[in-house]
């Protein structure tokens, strides 16, 4: 009975403390800089270091304003239009970012979420 008793706890404990690390992290609004293409289909959107909420997503250190548009997302098209928009507009965005992705010679963190703010 210990040994099962001492299982689920650990069980639970990484459960727990894993759901926490897996957590999409939130940031804005911020002033979208620049939204850029490259022909390795990767879709950057840099923003300000001026945000209310800035994420706590941990990739590169000099890369954590730079997001990358997971080119794996059916939204892709849909989330990079959002952020050309508000560049072009000088609309402010929010969003979460969620894991990082490796690209280049850095990883910056994944954008799960953009939306555009007044």
């Amino acid at each position: 009975m210990r040994c099962n008793l001492k299982t689920i706890s650990f069980g639970l404990f990484s459960l727990l403390f894993s759901s926490t690390i897996l957590a999409n992290s939130p940031f804005g609004p911020v002033e979208v800089l620049s939204v850029s293409v490259s022909d390795a289909n990767m879709l950057v959107v840099s923003i300000a270091d001026n945000g209310e909420r800035k994420h706590s997503e941990v990739c590169d250190a000099n890369r954590s304003r730079s997001l990358v548009i997971n080119p794996h997302s059916p939204y892709e098209k849909e989330m990079f239009s959002i952020a050309l928009t508000a560049k072009a507009s000088g609309k402010k965005i929010t969003g979460w970012v969620n894991g990082c992705h490796a690209f280049w010679s850095y990883k910056a963190p994944k954008l799960t979420v953009i939306s555009i703010v007044e």
